[in-house]
């Protein structure tokens, strides 16, 4: 898939997981299967922004991450990508943002 976003996840042993989020900046995370979570919910709310998914269990999984960012990271830019993208795959906004790249550049 040559239109991927990359999304850059690391550990470090003083730290523990972190997932890069917003561009250059890391947010630790207290499990790798939380940073993997975080970033497999940016695909998801990249590919709603491009019209490649949408539907309300879309929806459903978007909003179930943006509880868990506002747990583990607290405000950040992906977690208001993904309450975009949650209400325009239920068919309530527009996007704002052109793709979730804008958010998230690991480069």
């Amino acid at each position: 898939m040559p239109d991927e976003l990359p999304i850059t996840i690391r550990h470090l042993a003083t730290v523990g997981w972190q997932v890069l989020l917003d561009g250059d900046q890391w947010h630790t995370c207290r499990k790798e299967q939380d940073a993997r979570y975080i970033s497999h919910n940016v695909l998801i709310a990249d590919a709603v922004l491009k019209g490649e998914r949408t539907g309300k269990e879309v929806a459903r999984e978007l909003d179930e991450a943006v509880v868990m960012i506002g747990h583990q990271v607290g405000e950040c830019a992906a977690g208001r990508l993904m309450k975009e993208a949650a209400a325009m795959a239920r068919g309530e906004a527009r996007p704002l943002a052109t793709q979730a790249s804008e958010v998230v550049d690991a480069n």
